[in-house]
């Protein structure tokens, strides 16, 4: 099975107001190395819900999730200028019936999106095909253009441009369908059908959110059981975040859009060794920048039954992985802190389990792809809500990262898993910073 990564590189952009940035780093005395993302609205890869543009509309966790990831079908659309609904419905025609379509234009692989020809030679996509791929029964297209316009900043209103595929964005979202777009890299797929995912950023109500469109060239079942693993992200007592509401309807707006702000490892993400160990590999040095990794096999060792909170000793993890872990599987740890305390108490740092540093050298041993779990793994970051605490004093990490491993970390509801070897997409926005990302996670139980 080949990952394909298909999304746009998020960084600074001339017409976006959405953009990484560093919130630690080493450059300037800083003890760990981090990222931040301030995301308005629109930008680079990104997933569009009805209800941004339309009053009432749906917003994207109105969805279930087999909306955003599932069997798609490929549409090859490039050498057209300009695509009709009757072209495209001869297209569609005879194809089995799925939910996600991929139309490729080949217009982003050919054109960057930090150029203006990106834009002003951009083919159309007319807003009638809407009816025709709703008529087919898709509810979630994915495109390599994009639909926002240029808007003119000068005094005379020279420099803007009104995107044709605009009209096409609106016609989608009136038929109820959510829109990824400036995919990138779709002319990597070679087949008619992929495994795709656009997983939406966890932002309860959300109608707009980064994304990090992949598509998997193989895949044992056309209908896996879907279940969402990520802690949606909220304002948090302790996280640097801001949730807020942007442009909104109510106010007056055309749009409306929920914008957030944070700097950090919190929530559903993932580090890179580099994170806490200076020269250590960066996330774009992981195997196809991680996603070999973060979109693997799984085995989750339980140790929900015991009473919080508790040590994970060397002999503890070696006891209840025994029979059950495949070496080269992404291995999960699963305690079910934050479905019992919750994400938003102080209780989830105090009453966290702790990973002892001689039971993450045994990981490290068994050659694991990489760790996810559901808690803080190091004893000592029970007291960070009311110290400062050093970089050498997390030995669980530098143990993990010694060996040149990712994390996963801040997942929930794995509880809710019917088999202790899931396969785990857990996708990171893909941006400029380089010790991990935000990600929205989903285990497929095929």
């Amino acid at each position: 099975m080949a990952i394909i990564d298909c999304s746009q590189l998020i960084e600074p952009h001339w017409l976006w107001d959405s953009y990484p940035y560093v919130s630690q780093t080493y450059h300037l005395g800083d003890e760990f190395q981090e990222f931040g993302l301030k995301w308005y609205g629109s930008g680079f890869s990104y997933i569009s819900a009805p209800g941004w543009r339309i009053a009432d509309g749906k917003k994207l966790d109105d969805y279930p999730m087999t909306a955003f990831a599932g069997v798609a079908a490929v549409v090859d659309i490039s050498g057209n200028d300009t695509v009709e609904a009757t072209a495209l419905g001869e297209k569609l025609e005879g194809l089995p019936s799925r939910k996600i379509l991929v139309l490729r234009t080949g217009h982003a692989d050919d054109v960057p999106c930090r150029r203006p020809e990106y834009w002003r030679t951009t083919p159309q996509i007319v807003a009638d095909c809407a009816s025709v791929i709703a008529r087919f029964g898709f509810t979630h297209v994915a495109v390599d253009v994009s639909c926002d316009d240029v808007p003119a900043h000068r005094p005379d209103g020279e420099g803007g441009f009104a995107n044709p595929n605009g009209p096409f964005r609106q016609a989608l979202h009136a038929q109820g369908l959510v829109l990824t777009e400036n995919c990138l890299n779709l002319s990597a797929i070679d087949q008619e059908e992929v495994f795709f995912a656009s997983l939406p950023h966890s932002i309860p109500r959300g109608t707009t959110s980064p994304t990090r469109p992949v598509a998997l060239t193989s895949w044992p079942s056309d209908t896996p059981r879907i279940l969402d693993v990520s802690t949606p992200i909220f304002n948090h007592w302790r996280w640097k975040l801001d949730v807020f509401q942007g442009r909104s309807m109510d106010a007056g707006d055309d749009v409306d859009e929920t914008h957030f702000i944070f700097g950090g490892h919190g929530f559903t993400h993932c580090d890179a060794p580099c994170h806490m160990r200076k020269g250590a590999p960066t996330i774009h040095e992981l195997p196809n920048s991680g996603l070999d990794l973060f979109i693997h096999d799984a085995t989750l060792v339980d140790f929900s039954d015991l009473e919080l909170p508790f040590p994970i000793t060397r002999e503890l993890i070696a006891e209840r992985a025994a029979n059950k872990y495949r070496p080269g599987d992404l291995i999960i740890l699963r305690s079910d802190l934050t479905n019992k305390m919750g994400y938003e108490s102080r209780e989830w740092h105090l009453k966290a389990p702790n990973l002892e540093e001689e039971a993450a050298k045994w990981i490290t041993q068994q050659k694991p792809a990489g760790v996810c779990l559901d808690f803080p793994q190091d004893y000592i970051a029970r007291e960070m809500p009311s110290r400062h605490v050093y970089n050498h004093e997390f030995v669980a990490h530098h143990a993990i990262f010694s060996a040149d491993l990712p994390f996963i970390e801040d997942l929930k509801d794995l509880g809710e898993l019917n088999t202790d070897h899931p396969f785990i997409m857990a996708v990171p926005l893909k941006m400029n910073c380089v010790d991990g990302a935000p990600m929205r996670v989903i285990a497929l139980e095929w």
